[in-house]
C-alpha cells in the first residue's frame, strides 16, 4: 500500500519500499553514496550536528557540494513521489523543481520520502532457501552432476 502524505493544500502519495523497481533503488543508493560522501567530508572538518559551534565548517565546503548534501532527500521524492494532488503547487519533477517547493510543503515531503529501507537481507536468516532456483535464472555453465558411488 502507498504512503499518503498530508501536505498544505492536499496530498502527496509515496510508493512503498515494495514498490519501487530495482533500477529505482539503485538511483536511491547512488544519492545516498553521494550525501554520505560529502557527509563524511563535514565530519572530517569536525561538523557535530548537536554542536552548534561546530556547524561554521560548512562554510568550508564548495557550494557545489553543499547543493549536493540534501540531493538524496531529493531523489526519494522524485523515484517515489506515484501521485501529486497539491492544490496551487506544481508536482516536482527534477531535484531543482523539489528545492522549488514551499518549506510547509518540502519539509514534510522529503521526510516522509527519505524514510526508506534500501538493503536487503542477503544472509542465509533472510533468504527462503538459497538452494532453490531463481526462476528465469540461465546458466552458461552445464548443471552439476553429482557423482554416485
Amino acid at each position: 500500500m502507498s504512503t499518503v502524505v498530508e501536505l498544505p493544500g492536499g496530498t502527496a502519495t509515496l510508493k512503498t519500499d515494495d514498490e519501487l523497481t530495482n533500477k529505482e533503488v539503485k538511483t536511491l543508493r547512488r544519492s545516498a553514496r553521494v550525501a554520505t560522501a560529502i557527509a563524511n567530508q563535514l565530519t572530517d572538518l569536525g561538523y557535530d550536528e548537536a554542536d552548534p559551534d561546530s556547524w561554521k565548517v560548512i562554510t568550508k565546503l564548495p557550494d557545489d557540494d553543499y547543493d549536493t548534501l540534501d540531493i538524496f532527500q531529493r531523489t526519494c521524492v522524485i523515484v517515489r513521489l506515484r501521485d501529486w494532488n497539491v492544490d496551487g503547487v506544481d508536482r516536482p519533477t527534477d531535484a531543482d523543481s523539489v528545492d522549488d517547493l514551499p518549506r510547509p510543503v518540502f519539509v514534510p515531503l522529503t521526510v516522509a520520502a527519505a524514510d526508506i529501507k534500501l538493503s536487503d537481507d542477503f544472509s542465509v536468516d533472510g533468504a527462503v532457501d538459497p538452494k532453490a532456483p531463481t526462476g528465469d535464472s540461465v546458466s552458461s555453465e552445464p548443471p552439476l552432476v553429482e557423482e554416485t558411488s
